[in-house]
């Protein structure tokens, strides 16, 4: 009787185990690294790098300018693992307020989205006029 109690903790470790390297697995750390950032006239340019392991198809940014919020997005993109791209996006409000830039949502060539959480945050760009 004692033997077949430990085979049975021993298959729940083992199927406890299975299913946290699956889930670890499907979750990673943000795709996108946020290089640098620059304000030309009315517009926010964005330099940063796709540092997953997978294309990007599509990319979404909050761009938030004097409390306005703006949608800076690559709705059909095909960004290659390891490059480094530039954007540009019209400055939200128009204002000179510094603009904040942040990763809203990442969909990878698989079709899986990848958005920020507390666990897996995303490194956000603050740009102010030179």
């Amino acid at each position: 009787m004692k033997w077949t109690w430990q085979l049975g903790w021993s298959a729940v470790i083992w199927v406890g185990l299975a299913l946290g390297l699956v889930a670890g697995a499907f979750a990673s750390v943000c795709p996108v690294m946020m290089v640098s950032g620059a304000r030309e006239r009315d517009e926010i340019v964005v330099t940063f790098r796709n540092v997953g392991k997978l294309p990007i198809r599509r990319l979404e940014f909050a761009c938030t300018a004097g409390g306005k919020l703006g949608v800076c997005r690559e709705r059909n993109a095909l960004l290659y693992p390891g490059m480094q791209y530039t954007a540009r996006y019209p400055y939200p409000g128009g204002g000179r307020d510094a603009a904040t830039v942040a990763v809203k949502s990442v969909t990878m060539s698989n079709g899986f989205e990848w958005k920020p959480s507390k666990k897996q945050p995303c490194r956000g760009l603050r740009i102010t006029e030179r």
